[in-house]
């Protein structure tokens, strides 16, 4: 899959990937804690959201995605999809990142929320670097937002992920490889050990 850099509006390509991780193939097989959600009702309130923002109502879908974050504030998932959200679709580049910060801090664990908040640094640096728009300024510049997005794709590879999300992960590296001038190379992380089956 093709993924969109930072320069596109929407967000496209990270908001496919990230959907992909948060949408059940069947809403009545997935239970909450296989989304991480701390509820059934978290859960749904989160995929409000989402569907808030597909159907194109980018700011009914934050004001939901804020209601779920508020109420229930360690749900990871939500964190990220609303920094993502405000980093992609808002331009709130310091603000998304900081509820995206807090979403790794939660959710380290989960290569989609790694992705995520890769993704969005990579779209905020790019921005920066070729302005296109307004943007809410960050205290970081290009080089150390694509530092820190390196390390946080390099970490989502450590834990295994989909065939697809490994394809995004890869070509999100590829993009910061071809904007910092410096290779990333697969022999700078582990993978996770197998799963027991």
């Amino acid at each position: 899959m093709s993924v969109s850099r930072g320069d596109e509006g929407d967000g496209a390509g990270g908001t496919r990937a990230y959907h992909r991780g948060m949408t059940p193939r069947d809403d009545s097989d997935q239970m909450p804690d296989e989304m991480n959600a701390p509820s059934m009702e978290a859960a749904q309130a989160l995929r409000h959201a989402m569907q808030l923002h597909a159907g194109g109502q980018i700011d009914a879908a934050l004001a939901q995605a804020s209601e779920v974050v508020e109420r229930w504030p360690e749900y990871a998932q939500a964190l990220s999809y609303l920094g993502q959200t405000l980093v992609t679709r808002k331009r709130r580049f310091a603000d998304g990142l900081a509820v995206l910060d807090r979403a790794v801090e939660l959710g380290g664990n989960d290569p989609y929320i790694l992705y995520s908040a890769a993704w969005c640094r990579e779209f905020a640096a790019n921005a920066i670097e070729r302005p296109k728009g307004a943007h809410q300024p960050v205290a970081e510049k290009p080089a150390a937002l694509y530092a820190k997005a390196h390390d946080e794709l390099l970490r989502a590879l450590t834990l295994e992920p989909d065939d697809k999300l490994r394809g995004d992960v890869e070509d999100i590296l590829d993009v910061i490889a071809k904007a910092t001038g410096e290779p990333w190379d697969e022999g700078l992380y582990e993978r996770a050990a197998p799963r027991p089956r």
